[in-house]
């Protein structure tokens, strides 16, 4: 960057603190990847998907578990997926379960050599 006030070049280190937008743009912003099995940012690694036989696509399955566990929506077979609703949502990870899963991340600043 450069401080016209001081006229001088530094080096400007930045963090994107908070964000609004569409499930794609998170992906771009985040590198989090938003397609494919893991594709659910809070499920992560318990996402539950099937693969369609004919049309090569990802769908995801099992969202009734994120409304109340007295709604109508958990006991309806047929108008879903041919089950009841009977998974909950998983408890929310405190700071030192995030801070293990993040720890050993590697940064690095600036461009990546291709």
């Amino acid at each position: 960057m450069y401080d016209s006030y001081s006229q001088e070049s530094f080096y400007l280190h930045a963090m994107l603190f908070c964000t609004i937008n569409d499930f794609p743009a998170y992906g771009n912003l985040s590198g989090y990847s938003v397609k494919g099995h893991f594709a659910c940012p809070i499920c992560e690694e318990n996402t539950s998907c099937i693969q369609l036989k004919h049309g090569q696509k990802t769908v995801y399955t099992r969202h009734r578990k994120f409304i109340p566990q007295n709604h109508p929506y958990h006991r309806m077979k047929k108008t879903f997926n041919g089950s009841f609703e009977d998974e909950v949502v998983a408890r929310p990870r405190n700071g030192e379960e995030m801070y293990n899963q993040v720890e050993n991340i590697d940064i690095v600043f600036g461009k990546h050599p291709k």
